[in-house]
């Protein structure tokens, strides 16, 4: 079976791909020999195949990589490869390997596959090929490489191939290819990317891009800071874990077999959308250590890694913080933050402290609302040393000058459910206040339109409506998903006007009794249990609900006794 595809690939991204072999091939001298690794033969080897005999081995390492020699959590599972040449004749050999599509194996000897001159690669395809006298094995072969009877890392879902040519592939020739035998290691296939490489950017070479979100700039990272990561590209459905790890390379750990460091640290776990986009929110650990770090994504039991951030980020003492101390009982603690302020008031039963607040670009992203902008900070960190289990007033005090317009809603992120809330009590223009029983982190910001639907039966649309005063109605509705049982600021009944009156009667809508407003996941509706008023009889006007995005929706009902 002959073997040829040619690719459109530059100088610089060939030399950036050999280094994702070469680096490690050419890392197996390092090996660590302490403890010697114990080598065991996959089931069906050794076989003969064409008067050649194949064998492949796995060994698992200790928990020091053989690859350098960092301490890893758990061992890493190594494979290598033997064969040898049974038949009375020289034979030839090639080495294959899929890198960028699964199951498509590439010629790792022929110059199309990289897609440059032999110069470029100053003769490092020739590693990828040898010839065996008669009797002579792969293994104890000492002229060309060797490549794959060292030990090399399992790398999840790919396939190592030995083929037999019928010449060396010397001065232009073209040898026919056979497919001697294969190896697929079990697992999700993670491809190389060959195609349209940033030179400066050798972690491109590996899966997708992840980010943390930081307001559109270079995050602020901190200990104790909540934050979202992002990546696209990946395969819906599945499960992912978020991990962080100091001093971490993601090209060169995923290329050293994905074996996670003794001091990488979990940080998250979250589900691929349909679209192939991953949004998890993830917090640091308060006692995480300063320093450069970077996030890998995927599944540490398959060592199966589809993202991660292509470059450190830092992580350091939190910017921009300022701090005020409180005293025990009823006390506030008023934060000057430049052109905002933080006003934070204690319950009577709170210990005294000190309450910091931290103004940062980066924390976990909006959802259900828009960050407010202009010039108000993005996110608002705060903790405190004081200890309190009943409600605190925060409060923002900002410029109008920097927000015209109507003032945003004030909102918390809390950690432990993994979700915004927005908690705010009251809102003027130049200050908002809202209640918590948690902190860090807070954000200024105006709720997204909700995607509203109804309203549906007993409530009609289309024809008159007419209740009988006094009854309870349940108005039922859809926002396209759960958005929260705050969705609803306002529920009123405006009586038409009459000669006497003719601005008409703008009427509380109470609910009936404790029902209040409730949410049926199964059917996706909101359901708010309207009671009417007997003194309504003969009365007709109009039921007004105002949802939290500012919207209002309305119909029409008369009341008979």
């Amino acid at each position: 079976m002959a073997v040829s595809r040619t690719r459109a690939r530059t100088a610089s991204a060939v030399v950036l791909a050999a280094a994702l072999l070469t680096a490690g091939l050419t890392a197996v001298p390092a090996m660590a020999e302490d403890p010697p690794l114990e080598w065991s033969t996959v089931a069906g080897y050794p076989k003969s195949v064409n008067e050649v005999t194949v064998t492949w081995q796995t060994a698992m390492s200790s928990t020091t990589s053989p690859f350098g020699g960092a301490e890893l959590q758990e061992p890493l599972p190594l494979i290598r490869a033997d064969f040898v040449n049974d038949s009375g004749e020289t034979k030839h050999f090639g080495l294959g390997m899929d890198l960028t599509v699964q199951g498509v194996v590439d010629p790792l000897w022929e110059l199309d596959t990289w897609g440059v001159s032999d110069e470029a690669v100053g003769g490092f395809i020739d590693t990828f090929w040898l010839s065996l006298d008669p009797g002579e094995s792969f293994s104890t072969d000492e002229g060309q490489g060797n490549v794959w009877s060292m030990a090399l890392p399992m790398w999840t879902g790919h396939t190592l191939r030995i083929f037999e040519l019928s010449e060396p592939p010397l001065d232009g020739a073209t040898p026919l290819v056979t497919t001697l035998d294969s190896f697929v290691v079990p697992g999700r296939f993670v491809g190389a990317n060959l195609e349209n490489l940033v030179v400066d950017d050798i972690s491109a070479l590996i899966g997708e891009r992840a980010t943390v979100d930081g307001g559109g700039g270079s995050p602020d990272l901190f200990p104790g800071l909540s934050a979202t990561a992002t990546a696209s590209g990946l395969t819906a459905g599945e499960q992912l874990e978020l991990w962080i790890a100091p001093d971490l390379d993601y090209f060169y750990f995923f290329l050293l077999g994905g074996g996670l460091p003794v001091n990488a640290t979990h940080v998250g776990t979250d589900i691929v959308a349909a679209d192939g986009s991953l949004t998890a929110d993830f917090t640091l650990p308060a006692s995480l250590p300063f320093g450069a770090y970077q996030l890998v994504i995927g599944d540490s039991a398959e060592r199966y890694w589809p993202a991660g951030s292509y470059g450190d980020f830092l992580v350091t003492e939190p910017p921009n913080a300022e701090s005020a101390e409180t005293q025990p009982g009823a006390d506030t603690a008023d934060i000057p933050l430049g052109s905002t302020s933080a006003s934070i008031t204690y319950p009577a039963t709170a210990s005294g402290g000190t309450t910091t607040v931290t103004v940062t670009g980066t924390g976990p992203a909006p959802d259900g609302f828009q960050l407010a902008g202009g010039d108000i900070p993005l996110y608002f960190h705060i903790s405190t040393t004081a200890t309190f289990t009943e409600p605190v007033e925060v409060c923002f005090t900002y410029s109008t000058a920097n927000l015209p317009g109507d003032p945003p809603w004030l909102h918390h992120y809390d950690s432990v459910q993994g979700r915004w809330f927005n908690i705010t009590t009251t809102r003027e223009p130049g200050r908002v206040c809202g209640s918590t029983t948690s902190f860090s982190p807070f954000a200024l910001g105006f709720p997204d339109t909700f995607d509203f639907e109804g309203f549906f039966a007993p409530v009609s649309m289309a024809e008159p409506n007419v209740a009988k005063a006094g009854q309870a109605i349940p108005v039922s509705f859809s926002l396209g998903g759960d958005q929260g049982l705050e969705v609803v600021t306002s529920a009123k009944f405006v009586i038409e006007g009459t000669d006497a009156n003719p601005a008409g009667e703008l009427l509380d809508a109470v609910t009936a009794g404790r029902s209040g407003l409730s949410y049926d996941a199964s059917a996706d509706r909101y359901t708010y249990v309207w009671k009417t008023d007997k003194a309504w009889a003969k009365k007709t006007g109009q039921f007004v609900l105002t949802l939290s995005d500012g919207t209002t929706h309305t119909f029409d009902v008369s009341f008979k006794k």
